[in-house]
């Protein structure tokens, strides 16, 4: 518990160097899209909680946080919140309140993207500047997810004039630009990285250089051919290249990448509305590695072909959604001296869909009172041909005491068709997507929570909490290893283990909402156990994401010509199996491990800062330099432990591997207009 003791006198100290004072002038925030905050008039809450840790933020909002070298990211902001658990720094899931990465929905517009990272982590696929705000939720509610939603929102009026968000740094350019056209307007983003002209020698992984760059780019072109339709068209592209070399292994690398094309269309009615959209989407992945003379691949992909609509009527609300699925699990094919039976691609590719339909009543009991249910029923078919059918009802309380607050008391039935799993935190993006079936049967989960908001003070200050319980069932964990890749030794069913789980947890959250002075401190304590079949006697084992304890803080200060910003978090560190041994049985590399996931990662800290220099402000636009720093401590956080083998298999050891990232700084140029 020391470091957790020595983080809150940390946290307690930033924020008093920056300034903390009981009650400011109301104020309300202009904030640019890539910038920390202007004050002008008023401040606004930088996070607008609705129950408990859940709520919208405008995507102006997300510049209030430190740009991580001049960039803005909204993915970064949420794993910022108690919610959120933090992961390393070569991994980019969201575990929420417990759940896997694959159990929360990333979506855009609604559409889900299924590889929501660039950089092993270090920034999602999402341009910030080119979407209006983000609607997070510690429950997904009736989408066919048993964990939570992140769902970027695209603007949602026609541009009457032209606008534009640009900025230069050390690390990347990225700009947005609306572009009027009468009764439409297009908006147009596109970021290009080029971080190994710069940090080409600085930024490592377990000792190693790590050479990298992305493209992304989001088309959204607007129309409103009357007073009561608005229909979109939304095209979304990204290209990430990556890789290290070094050690025994002689070379890691990787190409993935996003793409997505959507049709949404509302029809608003006198007394109704209706939501529909059609889309595809995909993310795909092909990581090679080679390593005593060995070369393995792992390719990997899905695709999801959908139609989804919602209709709002009075105090009604039905819903559809169907999806078709078509998925390559990591297929691995490996050659070499070693492997006498190397892989050759023998997992198949796999073809499901499944469809649901639910509908949701609300209704005020009395004048505090606010009572939610909804039922959903959903279908599935598997790739083996297997019908699988299930409702998913949930029921929602709310109290509203007026200035006592909010108390709000879930309950739902979860259903997952989806897995994921794959090699994590080794420096390639080797997370790949699994369809329910052979493997195991859908997932589901009750989940219950209760979650209690108020804002005293008059909204100067927002306090939330929120405990959760979560019962899951037919959950998967992948333990594969480049190892089995490399020698040959791969096999799905084999590399996965299958049982139950169980989450539980409180997340505290204290927000300063008004004031030049914003930001929040927050603080989680989650558990995510897990249960295997066959596996060590049923004993209850950590999950592989799991982290005890974590805090946050978030801090943004206007000096009118300057505004600063800070970022501290401070968490347990994610259990690991540690390996006993190792040695050459034939021509195989043999490994024996020790109790799963009994040791634990050291403590995770860091502090990043930035601050920003306004050349010229006004209503109408700005420009500046941001100055940030990443990693201010200096601190090497453990991303695992690896073993390092001598190139003749006589000598191994066992050690910690970090990004090697020490004090990267950066500047930009930025300018909106």
């Amino acid at each position: 518990m020391g470091f957790l003791r020595n983080s809150v006198i940390a946290a307690i100290s930033l924020l008093f160097c920056l300034g903390l004072k009981a009650q400011e002038p109301d104020t309300v925030a202009h904030l640019s899209l890539d910038r920390s905050v202007i004050t002008e008039r008023a401040v606004p809450p930088m996070i607008l909680n609705q129950k408990g840790i859940s709520g919208t933020v405008n995507a102006d909002k997300i510049a209030a946080i430190p740009s991580f070298l001049g960039n803005a990211d909204p993915i970064r902001f949420v794993r910022l919140l108690p919610s959120v658990q933090v992961n390393t720094e070569v991994e980019g899931g969201l575990y929420m309140q417990g759940s896997d990465h694959s159990h929360t929905l990333i979506s855009q517009s609604g559409v889900p993207i299924y590889g929501a990272s660039h950089l092993l982590g270090f920034f999602s696929v999402f341009n910030t500047p080119h979407f209006k705000g983000m609607r997070y939720a510690t429950s997904a509610g009736l989408e066919s997810r048993i964990g939570g939603v992140i769902d970027m929102q695209l603007p949602d009026t026609v541009a009457r004039r032209w606008s534009g968000d640009f900025s230069v740094g050390l690390l990347s350019a990225q700009g947005t630009f609306d572009i009027p056209m009468g009764k439409s307007s297009l908006k147009i983003s596109a970021r290009r990285t080029f971080i190994n002209l710069v940090y080409g020698n600085i930024l490592q992984f377990a000792g190693y250089p790590i050479r990298y760059g992305f493209t992304d780019a989001n088309l959204t072109w607007t129309w409103k051919p009357g007073a009561r339709d608005r229909v979109w068209v939304d095209v979304f592209g990204s290209l990430d290249k990556g890789t290290v070399r070094g050690g025994s292994v002689e070379k890691m690398e990787g190409d993935w990448y996003n793409a997505l094309g959507a049709v949404h269309w509302n029809h608003y009615f006198p007394e109704a509305t209706l939501k529909q959209t059609a889309y595809a989407t995909t993310f795909g992945l092909d990581p090679t590695m080679e390593a005593f003379k060995i070369s393995g691949r792992m390719e990997s992909y899905i695709r999801d072909y959908g139609y989804r609509n919602t209709l709002k009527w009075r105090d009604w609300e039905f819903g559809a959604r169907y999806s078709y699925y078509h998925i390559q699990p990591q297929n691995p094919k490996s050659e070499g001296h070693v492997s006498d039976y190397g892989n050759n691609g023998q997992v198949p590719e796999q073809h499901a869909m499944e469809a649901s339909a639910t509908a949701q009543y609300s209704r005020i009991i009395g004048y505090w009172l606010e009572l939610k249910a909804g039922l959903g029923l959903n279908w599935y078919l598997s790739p083996e041909k297997k019908s699988y059918l299930g409702l998913t009802p949930e029921v929602d309380l709310v109290a509203n005491m007026m200035d006592a607050g909010k108390l709000d008391l879930r309950y739902g039935l979860r259903r997952q068709n989806l897995f994921q799993g794959g090699i994590t935190n080794t420096g390639l993006p080797a997370e790949f997507w699994m369809a329910a079936g052979s493997l195991q049967d859908p997932q589901w989960a009750h989940c219950f929570s209760l979650a209690y908001n108020v804002q005293p003070f008059q909204g100067a200050w927002s306090v939330s909490a929120e405990l959760y319980y979560k019962m899951l069932y037919n959950q998967l964990e992948y333990v594969g290893s480049a190892l089995d890749i490399i020698t040959g030794h791969y096999n799905l069913s084999r590399s996965v283990l299958k049982g139950h789980g169980r989450a539980y947890g409180i997340n505290l959250m204290l927000q300063r909402q008004k004031g030049p002075l914003t930001g929040w401190v927050s603080y989680a304590f989650s558990r995510s156990l897990r249960t295997f079949d066959d596996f060590h006697d049923g004993i209850e084992y950590s999950s592989n994401h799991e982290r005890l304890h974590e805090l946050d803080i978030v801090a943004t200060y206007d000096f009118g010509r300057w505004d600063v910003g800070a970022t501290f978090v401070a968490a347990s560190g994610a259990p690991y199996t540690r390996p006993k041994s190792f040695y050459v049985s034939g021509s195989r590399l043999v490994c024996e491990y020790g109790p799963y996931n009994a040791e634990r990662l050291p403590a995770y800290v860091k502090l990043d800062v930035s601050a920003n220099w306004y050349i010229k402000k006004g209503p109408k636009g700005k420009c500046g330099l941001n100055f940030s720093m990443y990693n201010v401590l200096g601190r090497e956080n453990a991303v695992a432990y690896g073993v390092h083998i001598n190139q003749d298999l006589t000598a191994y050891e066992f050690r910690p591997m970090a990004i090697y990232a020490k004090f990267l700084p950066s500047i930009a140029f930025f300018c909106t207009f």
